[in-house]
């Protein structure tokens, strides 16, 4: 008894020290997003409300087209909503990967504080860029539920899928933000490269009406396994989709383990 006293004490202050480091931790990621936020988009309302206006604008630029354009397959949905489980998610993926170029050189004046990493001033901008997305998504897919009687075929799918393509965002964004902080051409390549990839990504159609070949091919990009996936959570058997979740989480978990250990091995170069 005497003995198993004697560790409780010890059991308690580990605990007690690893709340500490959770709550430093939460403090620390909290500043970073309200700087974020600010610098983005300025101190005024109209700034916040046009973080979640920009994606549900381009979508519904995107919709136009679509409906001007009826494809077979998504006919029997909203071009509106179709574009906006399609888009939405890819701009969230877009804006993360393309910010991350300057995320180590516009947050250095954080970086001389001990408790800040890294790892923190990514994860603020992956959150970040999240909310603007899950707000938009929210809107819609409430709204065409509430008065236009269609619900999302499986929510579970549907926010599952939407949280797999931030996380592989983040692990993408990583991995430029390392490479970027010793190379100015990486930085410059970064958009023009993000562009040339939306043709490829899976935002803008779906899988279902390609012919096998073009369509497997496709799939050889984790990116469509996700997209597919927001698309079965949303639209079911109205649009058949094809992913596999293994596929996915194999090219998450490896593209965030290589965006950490990059950070980790450019942190000691880098000069503020």
């Amino acid at each position: 008894m005497s003995g198993q006293s004697r560790l409780l004490p010890a059991r308690e202050e580990g605990r007690a020290r690893l709340l500490r480091g959770f709550a430093v931790q939460g403090r620390v990621l909290h500043a970073l997003f309200i700087y974020e936020l600010q610098t983005r988009f300025g101190r005024n309302s109209l700034g916040f409300i046009w973080m979640f206006l920009e994606p549900l604008l381009l979508a519904l630029a995107i919709a136009s087209v679509r409906f001007a354009t009826p494809n077979a397959a998504q006919e029997a949905v909203s071009p509106f909503l179709f574009a906006v489980t399609g888009y939405g998610p890819y701009l969230a993926f877009r804006s993360i990967v393309s910010r991350a170029a300057g995320a180590f050189r516009s947050a250095q004046r954080f970086l001389y504080h001990s408790n800040v990493t890294l790892f923190d001033v990514m994860v603020a901008r992956t959150l970040l860029e999240a909310m603007a997305v899950l707000g938009v998504l929210t809107l819609v897919v409430g709204g065409a539920a509430f008065w236009a009687g269609f619900a999302p075929n499986n929510v579970l799918i549907l926010l599952a899928g939407i949280a797999l393509i931030f996380l592989f965002a983040h692990g993408v964004a990583m991995m430029v933000a390392s490479a970027a902080a010793l190379s100015e051409t990486v930085e410059r390549l970064v958009n023009p490269l993000l562009y040339l990839t939306i043709p490829i990504s899976g935002a803008l159609f779906a899988m279902h009406p390609l012919p096998p070949t073009f369509r497997n091919l496709f799939l050889l990009n984790p990116q469509v396994h996700i997209h597919e996936m927001v698309r079965d959570g949303m639209f079911g058997d109205i649009i058949p989709a094809y992913w596999d979740l293994g596929y996915i989480l194999a090219f998450v978990i490896g593209f965030n383990l290589l965006g950490f250990l990059a950070m980790r091995a450019v942190r000691p170069k880098l000069e503020f």
